[in-house]
């Protein structure tokens, strides 16, 4: 009795005090994926279909970069936890670098070339947020790794010198990272059916403590990636990775990697960093995932062959009618089919069909549509249809998630990793002009009043509210553009224009900007804006990052055919301002054509991206004004 009594006090002596956790540590891994083929396949699995295949893994697809793809900048990013497009760095190709002994050669050149980003970027942030650094281990095999020069993964687990605390090269990954007690381990698996066997040995052999985020290794390509990754950890069951950076169920980006270890370990994320915690949400729904990545995919490649046949097909279309002597239904139906473009673009988004059913709705769709809406709609109010409609199902589908939005040919496209819910550039510059044309064309016939200015300004505060919030559109320059498209139309509709009503219409964009942070507070929508402003440090630092914006802005304005576009844009404005007491017939039309010039003037000198909102703004006010001047014979 007294020997059981003594094992059982030794027992208690021996045991974990209550409440206590296992030691919590990380390991990343990336998978090189390649390799021969394995039994039963003709070539090997993808990364994708490897991690698909264990189903203790939440999977997601994690944004590689912002802008331009690049296998280097795509470590660095998560090993600082911030990042901005290669446009904003100087130069913008990135120093040569590598993994030589136990340091990256070429770091001082990466740290340099941080510090001319249009915001605070600190490289191997990740590795000196965590006590002690991290260990980096490769496998022995590789011929480069005699100097190290394939394991880009080092960088990683580089610190804020470029140099890794520990470097192992070891002819199994899998048996040395459980060997290490180390809080924080980067390790590269060996190529093919081995590192399928290394990934199994980690998942197995996962401590109750530790956090496995398996990742695509960066390929060679010039191309956009979305790497495929997963996670053992977070939450049982399994499920879809997500994240506040991205809002969207199995997608997270690169520098959500960085917070995400951080607060693992119980550590606290420091003030530089852009990313958030990724977390598990739903259900392994390995199907939508792969329908979500097949859309992203081809988005972008399709956006400006499918935009320009149905813009051949409009002119195709103009002319012949013009050369049947049609030339006023010309006007009224081509105008329209303009007006269509953004609601047929959100539709072949629901469908996703391939690539020549796509652009047959598109370019076919819209003509369809368009004069279909001539026939039925009198004249002038037909572009109420595809301007009110179209507004309304974008506000529905942000409301829901922007889930149609970002999948369309004219939504921002997360591939790019700039933008992975709300609306971009392009829908920024479409919107506000579409309502007021649609509101114009609803109100035609009213006189100039206050009612009229109320019917004007009210609808586009709505859509302000909802294109600004962190929740909906979470777009800032969008809030500027409306709020300045609001007030010139709002003016243009009072029956009488005074000092005071010039005074409150300059304040309001200012006013909508201070409303908008109020808004995300509230809400907590976590905007950018919201960030950029109460993170700041003092007004200097508001006022480099307006500097560094404006910058951008100009490099915008001389990429591609955008100077042409800006000029012919200009012209076009210039030509309808000298015609103006044409559109005062109809004092609704007139406010939205003003109001629709100025949000688009306003847009482009406030938005990082420049003329782009003026040129869009203006191509919805020139098919609007082409509908108006097909006006049909009496």
């Amino acid at each position: 009795m007294a020997a059981a009594l003594l094992a059982m006090g030794a027992a208690t002596a021996c045991a974990p005090p209550a409440g206590a956790q296992e030691p919590r540590s990380v390991v990343i891994a990336f998978h090189p994926g390649g390799g021969d083929p394995r039994p039963g396949f003709v070539t090997p699995p993808t990364v994708f279909t490897r991690l698909t295949e264990r189903p203790e893994l939440s999977l997601g697809l994690l944004g590689a970069t912002q802008g331009a793809y690049s296998r280097r900048q795509t470590l660095l990013d998560m090993g600082a936890g911030t990042r901005v497009s290669r446009s904003g760095y100087e130069p913008r190709d990135i120093p040569r670098v590598f993994l030589r002994d136990d340091h990256i050669e070429g770091w001082a050149e990466v740290v340099a070339r941080a510090r001319s980003a249009p915001t605070e970027i600190v490289p191997g942030l990740l590795a000196s947020s965590v006590p002690g650094g991290a260990v980096y281990i490769g496998p022995k095999e590789a011929e480069d790794y005699v100097d190290h020069r394939a394991a880009l993964e080092g960088i990683v687990a580089a610190d804020r010198e470029g140099r890794i605390t520990e470097v192992l090269a070891v002819e199994n990954v899998a048996r040395a990272v459980g060997r290490t007690d180390h809080p924080l381990v980067v390790a590269s698996l060996r190529e093919g059916h081995f590192g399928d066997r290394e990934l199994d040995r980690l998942i197995e052999r996962r401590p109750p403590g530790q956090l496995l985020i398996v990742i695509r290794q960066p390929p060679r390509s010039r191309a956009t990636q979305m790497l495929p990754m997963g996670i053992a950890g977070l939450r049982e069951p399994p499920g879809l990775l997500t994240s506040r950076t991205t809002r969207r169920a199995g997608l997270v980006t690169g520098t959500d990697i960085l917070p995400t270890v951080v607060e693992w370990l119980g550590r606290p994320v420091p003030e530089p960093v852009q990313g958030r915690p990724v977390t598990v949400t739903g259900d392994r729904n390995v199907a939508a995932l792969r329908r979500l990545e097949r859309r992203l995919r081809v988005v972008y490649p399709r956006r400006f062959p499918t935009l320009t046949a149905t813009a051949l097909a409009l002119l195709g279309t103009f002319a012949l009618l013009t050369a049947l002597g049609r030339r006023r239904l010309a006007m009224r139906g081509v105008g329209l089919a303009v007006l269509w473009i953004p609601t047929v673009s959100l539709a072949t988004a629901a469908l996703a069909p391939g690539r020549t059913i796509e652009l047959i709705l598109m370019a076919a769709g819209t003509l369809g549509l368009g004069f279909l809406t001539d026939r039925f709609v009198r004249w002038p109010r037909a572009p109420a249809v595809p301007a009110l409609l179209g507004v309304t199902a974008y506000a529905i589908d942000l409301a829901a998630g922007s889930d149609l939005i970002v999948r369309s040919l004219l939504g921002p496209n997360p591939r790019f990793g700039s933008r992975f819910f709300g609306i971009g550039n392009e829908l920024e510059a479409i919107l506000p002009p579409l309502l007021l044309v649609g509101l114009a064309a609803a109100l035609a016939g009213q006189p100039r009043s206050r009612r009229l200015a109320a019917a004007i300004g009210l609808p586009m505060l709505v859509l302000g509210a909802v294109v600004g919030s962190g929740r909906l559109g979470a777009d800032v320059g969008g809030v500027i553009t409306i709020a300045a498209g609001a007030a010139a139309a709002v003016l243009l509709a009072l029956p009488r224009i005074t000092r005071k009503a010039i005074a409150i219409a300059v304040a309001v964009p200012f006013v909508a900007l201070a409303g908008l942070v109020a808004l995300d507070l509230v809400t907590g929508g976590d905007a950018h804006l919201s960030r950029t402003v109460l993170g700041a440090g003092d007004a200097g630092e508001i006022g480099d990052i307006v500097g560094r914006r404006y910058e951008l802005a100009w490099q915008a304005t001389w990429r591609g055919l955008m100077p042409l576009a800006t000029v012919v844009a200009l012209g076009l404005a210039w030509w309808g301002l000298r015609r103006r007491r044409e559109w005062a017939e109809s004092p609704a039309y007139a406010a939205a054509l003003g109001g629709g010039l100025a949000g688009g003037v306003a847009g482009a000198l406030s938005n990082d991206s420049g003329p782009v909102l003026l040129v869009l703004g203006v191509a919805v006010l020139a098919c609007t004004v082409l509908y108006m001047r097909g006006r049909p014979a009496q």
